[in-house]
């Protein structure tokens, strides 16, 4: 041995020292010294701590230094061979190992140890001094569910007794795996999530022809993960297809799988069903161990929702309930003199879009596990069948509804002479992965134009009510007996009476002594700073004065009234001049005609006269004409006369200028008749031109302005009822049937009706024309270009109280919202929905009586809207 080496292996082989004789003790090398102090050579302190001489050579691991001299202890472990691959625990584990006892007395057995279990034996069929031993070793040496590699050694004994030193031995490890694949997670990809955060699980429709990508982490340190033994399971049955691909390490993979909806079997989800599944990976290791048990979901859903969608009468079950009795009308108080078309058992045909119509949809059923992705929150619809707007659903999370609102208004809707009838509604809706539930349409959903209907105390309604928009209100007027209220002031909502007057009041309350109203009422609601004429102010021509009320928020609080003729009662409407605090009134009786301001008071203030003009009649000298009801356009107020009794023949159109607070330039034109309808003077529409009706002869005519150009006379009619309205192209007559002439020259165009005994003027709407007849006692929407019917009205004797027409109605005002007001001669106020809005007036127009909602009576009146 090469001295350097020896030395070196001095240091650290303890086996190389000599136990022989002793050359005294030491605890460290420099003890061991010659007795002039030298150090003996060739001599160290063992771990016996006794000096002794080394061996000269590096023992063998198999060796021991024995007196200076290496000697062999045991046979030595030269080579161990043991699997690389792991196995499975029920299996056994062949080990091999050559033993050499090379300069030994030769071998006699070798054996495997495992700390914790017994030795094994090894097996051979070598003679001499090199053996190759065998061992079978059982798997079940690992323990229970483990896949940690079995340490193992391998030492040998020889016919000395000699055993295989511990730095000879053998060592190796054995791969026995007896632990499965863990699932550390599952994602399901794409789909619908539907549930709680935390819970939720992916939906996917049963027909999605495309896989489902589902990932799979798993871990697996031992043989690792058998890729192509996985599969996905619910109950045994597989519901993936292909083998997974596993990229990356095999202990530590994260395998792709695919679940084709359509081809799951039907075992699992039968064909047009839905399940929640539960499924599991299952498979195994390389060395067989089945995947620890796990569970993910994913939901299967090829069923579709159902829908529940009733409307009917509250309490009844229905998922919608008609609005209840009164909603909407007198304030919610259910009253005895009023109807409500919200009666509990109908909808408004238009204005109930703040209700709703519900629904619901169910994606669970009876079966076990028979649940479904749910409703989708976004996927029904709603359509009325009809309806031109957009029908929205509206999804409640609160309690699992869908809404959308009752509007009717352009719905498909045919009225009976009640004004009830039925509109179609039909909603859809899916489930969250797209299954389309069966649409469900109720084809009955009632519905009403009778907004409200009031029995005002009033035995007749006279005169076209007056529409407020900037007040809310529906003013009436009637004929009444001493001591009762002559005028009304209804909410026009909901038929709320705010007020009365003309009737004994509280004390405090003023009490304008009004008698009958016969005509039109006029209302200038303009704003007015001015203090001493607060508006809104309703004039009033009642018996033998004009009255000018203030109307406050719910009563008649300050008013005026003034004598126009010591000797005749006024007579037709008022024309209001101007607007607000600078407005006028004119007003006519007997032979004169007055303009007046007004000052107001609780208690009667005054209606002064700035400016009175009578005509007088130069024969006989101081007589008077009677005058007819005025009428106004720009600064000409014009008014039919009869002095026939004062100048045979003598009747026909006067007319005077109101301009700066008085009246100048009258002007005359005996016609020979005057404009009447039966034997009253009838008021003469000033559309530009002058139209009117004479009853002597029951022609419509046209004249000019100027009072004596002459446009056109009609063919004569049976009966003459009323002044003729113009709009635009057409020139309407009121007899036993609906005449409308053309405008420019007279000529009939076409008629509405059979001998309907007496029809009320009629109201012009966008395409549509409302009027009333005697005969049937109706009110009729008539269409514009088809001039036949729409809708008919009657109302009804079985509703409590009766809403029936007791007669011809008034002339009818039209809100801007489609609502058409209108009474009757027992003194009902009715409010019906329309589906018409309001024609737009040309500057030659006269389309009502009053000229507009406002019974204004003056066209072209600067200044002045009617509000």
């Amino acid at each position: 041995m090469i001295r350097k080496i020896a030395v070196l292996a001095l240091l650290w082989c303890a086996a190389c020292y000599s136990s022989g004789p002793s050359l005294g003790t030491c605890n460290v090398a420099a003890d061991c010294t010659l007795p002039d102090g030298g150090q003996l050579p060739g001599v160290t302190c063992n771990q016996n701590h006794v000096c002794a001489y080394a061996c000269a050579s590096v023992c063998a691991l198999a060796e021991a230094c024995v007196n200076g001299a290496c000697e062999l202890q045991g046979p030595r472990i030269t080579s161990v061979s043991a699997p690389t691959a792991w196995t499975s625990r029920l299996l056994p584990v062949t080990v091999t190992a050559v033993v050499d006892d090379t300069g030994g007395p030769g071998i006699v057995s070798a054996v495997l140890r495992i700390a914790g279990a017994s030795n094994i034996t090894g097996t051979t069929g070598d003679a001499g001094l090199v053996r190759t031993y065998t061992f079978s070793v059982p798997g079940s040496v690992q323990a229970a569910g483990s896949e940690t590699p079995v340490n193992f050694t391998i030492v040998a004994t020889d016919i000395g007794g000699g055993t295989t030193p511990d730095r000879a031995a053998g060592t190796g490890q054995l791969r026995i795996d007896d632990r499965g694949p863990t699932v550390n997670g599952v994602t399901v990809n794409d789909g619908v999530a539907v549930g709680p955060a935390g819970q939720q699980i992916k939906w996917f429709a049963q027909s999605q022809a495309t896989p489902i990508a589902v990932d799979v982490s798993m871990q697996d340190n031992g043989s690792g993960v058998q890729a192509s033994s996985l599969t996905l399971v619910v109950g045994g049955a597989r519901i993936d297809s292909g083998t997974p691909t596993c990229p990356g390490s095999s202990t530590t993979p994260t395998c792709h799988f695919l679940i084709t909806p359509s081809s799951i079997p039907t075992s699992v989800v039968p064909t047009g069903d839905q399940r929640q599944l539960q499924f599991s990976v299952t498979g195994t290791d390389v060395a067989g161990n089945a995947v620890t048990t796990n569970q993910a979901a994913v939901g299967i859903d090829g069923r579709p929702p159902t829908i529940a969608f009733t409307v009917g009468v509250a309490g009844t079950g229905s998922t919608t309930s008609y609005p209840a009795l009164f909603a909407d009308c007198n304030g919610g108080a259910v009253n005895a003199a009023m109807y409500c078309g919200h009666d509990g058992s109908h909808f408004w045909r238009a204005g109930d879009g703040k209700y709703n119509l519900v629904f619901t949809v169910t994606d669970t059923f009876t079966a076990p596990n028979n649940v479904g992705s749910g409703a989708s929150t976004s996927g029904s619809t709603c359509s009325i069948a009809g309806s031109t707007g957009a029908c929205a659903v509206t999804f409640n999370a609160s309690n699992n509804t869908f809404t959308f609102p009752a509007d009717f208004a352009t719905a498909t809707f045919t009225s009976a002479t009640d004004g009830t009838g039925t509109v179609s509604v039909t909603v859809t809706a899916k489930d969250a992965v797209g299954n389309v539930a069966a649409p469900v349409t109720v084809s009955n959903v009632n519905v009403t134009r009778v907004k409200w209907m009031r029995q005002v105390n009033l035995p007749a309604i006279s005169g076209s009510p007056i529409l407020s928009t900037s007040l809310g209100l529906l003013i009436v007027g009637g004929n009444v007996s001493a001591g009762s209220d002559a005028i009304f002031g209804l909410r026009a909502a909901d038929g709320l009476s705010v007020w009365g007057t003309g009737g004994t009041k509280p004390p405090g309350v003023p009490a304008p002594p009004i008698s009958s109203i016969t005509g039109n009422m006029a209302l200038d609601a303009t704003p007015s700073t001015d203090q001493t004429h607060p508006t809104p102010i309703l004039y009033v021509n009642s018996g033998n004065s004009l009255f000018a009320l203030h109307v406050a928020a719910d009563k008649i609080d300050q008013y005026c009234s003034s004598r126009v003729s010591l000797t005749a009662n006024p007579v037709g409407s008022p024309v209001i001049f101007g607007a607000g605090a600078a407005a006028t009134v004119v007003s006519a009786a007997g032979g004169t005609v007055a303009a007046y301001t007004t000052t107001l008071s609780a208690t009667g203030g005054g209606c002064f006269p700035i400016s009175t003009f009578t005509f007088s009649n130069t024969t006989p000298v101081g007589t008077q004409p009677a005058l007819g009801p005025p009428s106004a356009n720009g600064s000409a107020v014009y008014l039919p006369y009869d002095n026939s009794a004062n100048t045979a023949g003598d009747l026909g159109i006067r007319s005077i200028q109101f301009s700066g607070g008085a009246f100048s330039s009258p002007t005359s034109n005996n016609l020979g008749h005057q404009p009447s309808a039966g034997s009253n003077a009838a008021a003469i529409s000033a559309a530009g031109d002058l139209f009117f009706g004479v009853d002597v002869d029951r022609k419509f005519y046209r004249y000019g302005a100027d009072l004596t150009t002459f446009k056109w006379a009609t063919t004569a009619v049976s009966l003459m009822v009323g002044q003729p309205l113009v709009s635009g192209s057409l020139t309407f007559g009121s007899t036993n049937v609906l005449n409308a002439y053309n405008t420019s020259d007279g000529n009939l165009a076409w008629s509405f009706g059979t001998s309907l005994t007496q029809v009320s003027p009629p109201t012009i709407a966008n395409g549509s024309i409302f009027v009333s007849d005697a005969r049937n006692k109706e009110m009729v929407a008539v269409d514009s270009t088809s001039h036949s019917a729409k809708w008919t009205y009657a109302g009804s004797t079985a509703t409590a109280p009766s809403t029936a027409l007791a007669s011809v109605a008034t002339e009818a005002a039209l809100a801007t919202d489609g609502t058409l007001y209108f009474g009757d001669a027992a003194g009902h106020v009715y409010a019906l929905i329309s589906d018409s809005s309001p024609l737009m007036s040309g500057a030659a127009d006269w389309p009502k009586t009053g000229y507009d909602n406002c019974n204004s009576n003056h066209a072209g009146n600067t200044g002045f809207v009617c509000q």
